[in-house]
């Protein structure tokens, strides 16, 4: 008896029923991680020594000082407004934004490459990427602020007039207002914009994102009307506001050395995790909260960025259409949220690269989408990859939750030594 071969179309619907399972799979269980045990360790892990205090401080009207805008701290303040001062109250809001950030992804690579499979692995990427698990469940606002990000980029997408612009200028005020480092995600929200011919709107738009700022800015000191230096008064906000800016400005220049940072060259390399937490149980088990990546995820995405790169260059060389090919804001993206750590002027940490990751994320899936499309056997080798992402991610998965291990394996799992820190010996 003949049998009938099966078409390309009929594979690679087979291979779309596959990539759904394996990136659904990936997501719950990366919904699951952002979620298990959230209130362990019940004491503060790393940087929630200063923002959930802080968050904290703005509820109870005690003066203090921070070098970045309070817009973060407002978000943490309303969790712990509702929970408490404990570790629930701390990392509730981060939780919800890391949860949402899933979601965002696939709604963002639908609008951007307009297809469901590029948002099939976005979301998935982002679902199952270790780092943004551990900090979807400490109180801490980088995961939080890559949400921002993405979701300014996405209503940039969206805008296709004059009166749209008022949602990504407003966003992209609230996010300036979470962390300054971002401001660059306004070049290639510039560059769409200016290739739907909204250029000028869009510049005169940004007058909305600094009043949104300042307003933030100002509620923070109406809020926290003083501070530890003498400069800051009582008697007039607005002056405080400046002080404010002067402090910060100041206190950003600080080059303060500690063991857990790293230069930006590293965070590509994933060349140094920091270490939250470390404890043993009364097993003997390690306990350990590592902000790792999933390296397989990580340095593919740092191919993938170079080799986007290396295309703009060959497009630029032989003078091929260039203006409108979706590589070209996902790497303005990146290398201008890697730009401002490149002085050096302060001692960065790999957290700092978050923003930035999420582009490499992003050509990370333009390649994939790309051999997705080619021949018969594209999709599979698809598919093939988000296995072996999602066993990456169970294989880490220990390190940024918690989860007992016995020091040998958790040895095992120390690949570079500038993982261990020496804590692992």
């Amino acid at each position: 008896m003949w049998r009938v071969k099966a078409s390309p179309e009929h594979r690679r619907v087979w291979a779309y029923y596959a990539l759904l399972f394996v990136a659904g799979l990936t997501i719950l269980v990366g919904w699951w991680a952002r979620v298990f045990d959230i209130t362990f360790p019940n004491k503060r892990m790393w940087d929630e020594i200063y923002f959930p205090v802080f968050a904290r401080d703005y509820l109870k009207g005690v003066p203090f000082f921070d070098l970045h805008p309070p817009l973060g701290k407002f978000i943490l303040a309303v969790s712990i407004a509702i929970f408490g001062d404990d570790p629930l109250g701390w990392r509730f809001m981060p939780a919800v934004f890391g949860c949402a950030l899933v979601v965002l992804a696939a709604v963002f690579a639908r609008r951007y490459f307009g297809d469901s499979v590029p948002a099939i692995l976005l979301a998935a990427l982002f679902g199952g990427e270790t780092i943004f698990i551990i900090y979807s469940r400490t109180g801490l606002l980088d995961g939080i602020l890559v949400f921002f990000v993405l979701a300014t980029f996405l209503m940039a997408l969206r805008a296709e007039n004059r009166d749209q612009l008022v949602w990504p200028a407003l966003l992209l005020g609230l996010t300036i207002a979470i962390k300054w480092a971002v401001l660059g995600i306004a070049i290639p929200i510039g560059y769409i914009l200016w290739h739907k011919g909204l250029f000028r709107p869009f510049l005169a738009s940004l007058s909305i994102s600094a009043v949104v700022y300042i307003l933030v800015v100002f509620a923070g000191q109406i809020w926290n009307p003083t501070g530890p230096f003498d400069t800051f008064s009582n008697q007039n906000t607005v002056m405080n506001v400046i002080e404010w800016h002067k402090q910060a400005l100041r206190n950003a220049g600080r080059s303060i050395p500690n063991s857990e940072g790293s230069q930006w060259w590293t965070w590509p390399l994933l060349g140094r995790p920091i270490i939250f937490f470390h404890d043993t149980n009364a097993a003997g088990k390690d306990l350990v909260f590592l902000a790792i990546g999933n390296p397989f995820v990580w340095w593919s995405s740092t191919l993938a960025v170079l080799t986007g790169a290396g295309e703009i260059i060959r497009r630029l060389i032989f003078r091929k259409p260039l203006a409108d090919h979706q590589l070209v804001p996902i790497v303005m993206g990146y290398a201008f949220l890697m730009l401002p750590w490149i002085p050096g002027t302060r001692i960065p940490y790999v957290y700092n690269y978050l923003p930035g990751y999420a582009f490499a994320l992003l050509a990370l899936t333009y390649w994939l989408t790309l051999l997705w499309r080619y021949r018969w056997w594209g999709p599979w080798i698809v598919v093939f990859y988000t296995v072996l992402a999602f066993a990456f991610t169970l294989y880490f998965l220990p390190l940024v939750t918690g989860l007992p291990l016995d020091h040998e394996s958790l040895r095992q799992h120390v690949w570079i030594e500038t993982w261990d820190h020496g804590e692992f010996q």
